[in-house]
C-alpha cells in the first residue's frame, strides 16, 4: 500500500498539485495523508498560547473544508489529515517518519517546478532534509497522465537504479515513454558509455519503453530545460545530488531563460 503524503497550505498551488496526485496516482492501493503546518514567525511570551490556539484552529478548520471537497469528488479515496505545529520543512519531516511515508507532494510557488526544486527556499530546504521522492507541481500545468517521462541524471554518478521505482510505476500505469538523458561536456562521451555498461538498464525497464539521450551542452541546466521543452516531456524526474552545482550555473542569463521552459511536474529522486 503507497501511502502519499499531500502538503498543503490552503493555497491555489497547494490545491492544484493536490488535484494532479489524485488524478495520477488513483484511489486503489495508496492511502493518502493531507497535512497543514502552522507557526508562529516571531514568539510573544504573553500571547503565545493563545496565537498558537488560534492557528492551529484555523488549520484544523481549513484541513476539514480541504477534506470534504476531496472525499466528494473522490468518495471511495483512503485519506486522513494532519495538523501540525512548525515550519513545513520540519513538520513534513516529522510526517514522513511518523506515517511511513513513500512520496510527497507539493505545489510549485512559481511557473517552474525546476527553478523551486535548486532554488525554492522550502522546496531546496526539503530535498536535502528527506530522502523520499518529491513531487512538485506547477500551478498551470493541465491534469494529466505522465505519458513521456524525461529522467536527467548524470550516468557516471548513478549507483542504484532501484531509486526509480516510483518512475518506473507510473510509466507501467500509463505505458509511458522514459527518455534517459545525460548532459555532457565536449569530451564526455567515453564516460556515458562506460556508465550505460556497468548499469542494467534492461531488467530494471524491463516492460517500458525506454530510449537513451546525449545532449551536448556545457550548461547542465540549461541543456536539461532545452531539451525537456523541445520534447514536450509531461514530467521530469532528477536527483539535485547529482547535480551540486546548479546554484552556480543559474547566475547565466541562457539558463534563466531557459528554466522557464521547464514547467512540468518534477519528480525528485
Amino acid at each position: 500500500m503507497k501511502k502519499v503524503l499531500l502538503s498543503t497550505d490552503f493555497s491555489e498551488n497547494a490545491q492544484h498539485a493536490i488535484d494532479y496526485a489524485l488524478s495520477i496516482f488513483g484511489d486503489q492501493d495508496v492511502n493518502y495523508f493531507l497535512l497543514n503546518s502552522y507557526y508562529l514567525i516571531h514568539n510573544i511570551p504573553e500571547m503565545l498560547i493563545s496565537l498558537e490556539d488560534i492557528l492551529h484552529e484555523q488549520s484544523e478548520k481549513g484541513l476539514k473544508k480541504n477534506l470534504i471537497n476531496i472525499k466528494n469528488a473522490h468518495q471511495s479515496l483512503a485519506i486522513e489529515t494532519i495538523s501540525t505545529y512548525g515550519e513545513p520543512t520540519v513538520a513534513i519531516k516529522k510526517a514522513v517518519k511518523d506515517q511511513g511515508i513513500d512520496i510527497v507532494v507539493m505545489g510549485s510557488q512559481g511557473s517552474s517546478a525546476l527553478k523551486e526544486v535548486f532554488f525554492g527556499s522550502n522546496t531546496a530546504n526539503l530535498v536535502k532534509r528527506i530522502s523520499q521522492p518529491i513531487l512538485i507541481v506547477p500551478l498551470h500545468y493541465p491534469v494529466k497522465p505522465p505519458k513521456k517521462i524525461v529522467f536527467a541524471t548524470d550516468l557516471t554518478q548513478v549507483e542504484d537504479l532501484d531509486v526509480l521505482e516510483p518512475m518506473l510505476l507510473l510509466a507501467k500505469k500509463y505505458q509511458s515513454e522514459i527518455i534517459i538523458m545525460n548532459v555532457t561536456g565536449k569530451h564526455s562521451d567515453l564516460r556515458v558509455r562506460r556508465a550505460l555498461d556497468r548499469l542494467d538498464f534492461n531488467s530494471h525497464f524491463q516492460g517500458i519503453n525506454y530510449r537513451f539521450e546525449v545532449v551536448q551542452n556545457e550548461d547542465t541546466l540549461a541543456g536539461i530545460s532545452e531539451f525537456v521543452g523541445n520534447e514536450l516531456a509531461d514530467m521530469l524526474v532528477l536527483s539535485p545530488k547529482e547535480y551540486p552545482n546548479f546554484r552556480d550555473l543559474f547566475h547565466r542569463s541562457v539558463t534563466k531563460k531557459m528554466i522557464q521552459r521547464a514547467e512540468m511536474p518534477i519528480l525528485v529522486i
